[in-house]
């Protein structure tokens, strides 16, 4: 009886329109249409844990990067202690830096071989820096506010970058027992970059050293 008159009370004062099928509506949009990105602004405007959307669904970067910073950023990607929540029995270590336990905080934020490319970023554009513990707050707080509109599009592209580029170079260790090379790590992650930024910067740098140059030009 309750719900009949819960019911009944919120049809109360609604206008009946004779003559036309019912519809659904979503309120969340001016047109009553139903989008994915209104319902993600309804979600992020309620109080739900923030994400980095808006850099890791960028233009400049590729798609498949894109869904793995997703992942890392929801913790999800299947690390070593991922592995081990699931019943793997193995011994856990990063196979980059061979001390610390594989996380993905640790493999693309704290490891010394990723520290490497960390410290190649900011070097290139001359910033300083101080990274938190995790990729989500990481990106979160990954603010291009000192740097133009044009280099901010590249500088909002270069953590995943980073990340896809320690991500691969982990994975030919692990799968084709390749041995870690830090000079291709470098070499991969500012080539990728450099490809990546091309298609958004219009007719800037055409050459691999001019574009390093000009990351640094203020």
């Amino acid at each position: 009886m309750e719900a009949v008159v819960s019911l009944l009370s919120i049809l109360q004062g609604k206008r009946l329109f004779v003559g036309l099928e019912d519809r659904v509506l979503w309120n969340a949009s001016k047109n009553e249409i139903f989008f994915v990105k209104s319902l993600y602004n309804t979600l992020d405007s309620s109080g739900s844990v923030p994400f980095p959307w808006r850099i890791i669904w960028s233009p400049c970067v590729p798609t498949k990067v894109g869904f793995f910073a997703w992942e890392a950023s929801w913790g999800k990607v299947l690390t070593q202690d991922q592995l081990k929540r699931r019943g793997w029995i193995l011994a856990n270590r990063c196979f980059l830096c061979c001390d610390e336990e594989e996380t993905i905080n640790h493999i693309l934020i704290h490891c010394p071989k990723a520290r490497v490319l960390w410290n190649l970023v900011f070097s290139l554009f001359g910033v300083n820096w101080v990274l938190p513990l995790t990729v989500r707050d990481t990106l979160l707080g990954w603010s291009a506010s000192f740097v133009d509109k044009k280099r901010g599009k590249t500088w909002r592209a270069a953590p995943l970058s980073l990340f896809w580029t320690v991500w691969k170079e982990r994975n030919r260790i692990v799968f084709d027992n390749e041995a870690l090379s830090i000079q291709r790590l470098k070499n991969s992650f500012v080539c990728n970059i450099f490809s990546w930024s091309k298609s958004c910067l219009d007719g800037e740098p055409c050459s691999l050293i001019n574009f390093v140059d000009w990351l640094g030009s203020s």
